[in-house]
């Protein structure tokens, strides 16, 4: 007959080997402490291109390399891609099947990859550019730079195995650096910035879309275009939503004659020109009290 304490000692050895083994399996299905931190640690995001853009949730997709580790965001070709967050770019080149790539790492220790930047010289899908900056990259852009949230550091494109396929942007989200995440619920809540210019010089707006409300002294509108000034890039947005302060001594112009602004019908289509003002994050995204109107003009048929 086996000693009470031998069995009791058994009894405890098993204990302890079946709680480490429930233990070490626990640890395996459920992500780190760590991992989770690192998972919280990514930032509220700028949306990283600017101009009508679409995507959906193919993360994890089927790849002939495997699964699908970004989001694919379709855009126009050359439309200006941004940094996400603040922190430091790395361009690389040697990649057939990525083509123009850039990584930036952000401040908040989050590693972004950018892959199939252009490479077209034209308008179309030539191939005759390469991977260097006024092609791939924005034009004064040096590898290692260090760059500001919201700030134009490359152009989309078809480059690397993308090339035939309609531009898109694919996107990567590494928390931590080396951790993976999709950036699905990320672009989602991104900011949407409605123009890219140097921080702290002097813009001005042309921004064409539908009127949402028109009260007293404010007007928001979708927007469906936007023209900037220096430059007079012009570009096709998706309907965001702005609020433009419009003070007594803007004008309205349009049929039947000049309205006052809280007869301004939602769905009607009108431009406003903004009052020159500094370039700043939030009035790239349109924040209300950054833009104010100098003429609104109501699109007549």
């Amino acid at each position: 007959m086996t000693p009470s304490y031998l069995r009791t000692a058994r009894g405890l050895l098993l204990s302890c080997a079946l709680l480490l083994a429930v233990g070490a399996e626990t640890a395996w299905a459920q992500p780190t402490a760590a991992a989770r931190e690192s998972a919280a640690a990514v930032p509220r995001l700028v949306f990283p291109l600017v101009g009508a853009a679409s995507f959906g949730n193919d993360f994890g997709d089927p790849r002939g390399q495997g699964s699908h580790e970004g989001i694919d965001i379709m855009a126009a070709r050359k439309a200006p891609v941004l940094a996400v967050e603040a922190g430091t770019v790395k361009f690389w080149t040697t990649s057939w099947r990525a083509g123009c790539m850039l990584y930036l790492y952000g401040e908040s220790g989050t590693t972004y990859n950018y892959i199939h930047l252009n490479n077209d010289l034209g308008d179309v899908n030539d191939n005759r550019g390469s991977c260097v900056p006024g092609v791939a990259y924005a034009k004064e852009l040096r590898n290692g730079a260090k760059v500001e949230a919201g700030e134009m550091i490359a152009y989309n494109g078809d480059s690397g195995d993308a090339d035939g396929i309609h531009p898109h942007l694919h996107f990567e989200v590494h928390p931590g650096g080396s951790g993976l995440a999709n950036p699905y619920k990320h672009l989602l809540r991104a900011r949407r910035l409605l123009f890219t210019a140097e921080r702290g010089s002097t813009f001005t707006l042309a921004l064409t879309g539908r009127v949402a409300t028109a009260l007293a002294q404010e007007l928001s509108l979708q927007v469906d275009q936007v023209r900037q000034w220096p430059g007079g890039r012009k570009l096709a947005q998706s309907g965001q939503k702005v609020s433009v302060a419009v003070p007594e001594t803007a004008t309205i112009e349009g049929a039947p004659s000049a309205p006052a602004l809280q007869l301004l019908t939602a769905g009607l289509t009108v431009t406003v020109w903004t009052e020159p003002a500094k370039v700043t994050l939030a009035a790239q995204a349109g924040a209300p009290g950054t833009l104010a109107a100098q003429r609104v003009v109501v699109k007549t048929k």
